[in-house]
């Protein structure tokens, strides 16, 4: 144990060396404090220094009756135990996003069969102008915002989930719904049209006319290369309906421009006459792969023309085959000849 050396001050000369720990070099001080009747104020700068730099935690460890050390045990071993936690609770939240886009993109694939059933077999056209569509009051949609917004599945699909516009706008996609639905009627209704949470695979299933869809010269050119009955899909079970979709647009709420949008009316193959998407996917480039959008923990939410919906690695829905009725190969394009 090594000796502490403390000068008192004032009194000229006078050194005490203790051969103890420094601990108790205060109280063996303030009993000759008190032993010769010196004021307080004599107590040597040492000691009121050791005092003002005394560790916080400490004082904390001796309220709670433990030692310093024990207590800082006791923050690395929760440090330890948070940073085990903070993940579990990560991958628990994107499962539970996942399961609740799930459920509505399985609740959108039994809406649109609906629809085909009520009208005959037909199915819904992707993308056509001059349709009827109307809101919750039954008012017509174009008569409120620009007319383009009734050409998109959302509101002419909207009676066959009851108008409730919120289950097609899932996880953090909500936000911007909510900001939608207090802004003027008429922005509300067109944005909604555009920004859905899924997008359809209109080129191929019922028709969508900036592909070609409902054009005469281009299907005199390539024959009627979509479906636009129910009867018309070979393989339900495999054929693509709606699927996670994101934007390369202007966001309609926050001020955000010129960036990805989660959310887009429409979602488009690996290829058309071309090849369409890039060779893997990309975050930054919703058009690199059809507009899908793989925010599911790094799947994307898809459902299919049988009513059921699962989650699915991007890679695997590289397949015209899940595309189009008339793809025969995975790597297949549309030809003048029809396929």
């Amino acid at each position: 144990m090594s000796a502490v050396r403390v000068h008192f001050p004032g009194i000229a000369g006078f050194n005490m060396v203790f051969g103890r720990s420094q601990a108790e070099v205060p109280r063996v001080i303030l009993a000759f404090v008190f032993q010769t009747n010196r004021p307080v104020s004599s107590l040597p700068s040492v000691v009121r220094i050791a005092s003002a730099r005394r560790c916080p935690l400490r004082k904390l460890a001796e309220l709670a009756g433990f030692t310093l050390v024990e207590l800082l045990v006791v923050i690395a071993v929760l440090a330890v135990l948070l940073a085990a936690v903070l993940p579990i609770i990560a991958r628990a939240r994107v499962a539970s996003d996942r399961v609740r886009e799930i459920a509505s993109a399985r609740m959108l694939a039994g809406a649109w069969q609906q629809y085909a059933q009520d009208a005959g077999g037909a199915l819904l056209p992707g993308y056509k102008s001059g349709l009827p569509a109307f809101d919750a009051n039954h008012e017509p949609i174009a008569a409120q915002t620009i007319g383009v917004a009734a050409s998109r599945w959302v509101w002419r699909l909207a009676p066959y989930i009851g108008h409730d516009i919120r289950s097609i706008f899932v996880g953090d996609h909500e936000r911007m719904l909510r900001e939608l639905e207090v802004s003027d009627r008429s922005n509300y209704l067109y944005q909604t049209s555009v920004f859905p949470s899924f997008g359809l695979n209109s080129v191929w299933l019922g028709g969508d006319e900036n592909f070609g869809g409902f054009n005469s010269a281009f299907l005199t050119t390539f024959g009627k290369f979509y479906a636009s009955r129910l009867s018309e899909i070979g393989q339900p079970a495999n054929m693509v309906v709606f699927a996670s979709a994101r934007g390369q647009e202007n966001s309609p709420v926050g001020g955000v421009t010129e960036g990805v949008t989660e959310g887009y009316f429409r979602v488009r193959s690996p290829s058309f006459d071309t090849r369409t998407w890039s060779t893997a996917y990309n975050a930054d480039d919703p058009a690199s792969w059809g507009n899908l959008s793989a925010r599911n923990g790094g799947d994307i939410v898809t459902s299919f023309a049988d009513g059921h919906a699962e989650s699915r690695a991007p890679e695997t829905l590289d397949d015209m085959r899940m595309w189009s009725p008339n793809a025969d190969a995975k790597v297949w394009n549309l030809t003048p000849t029809g396929g």
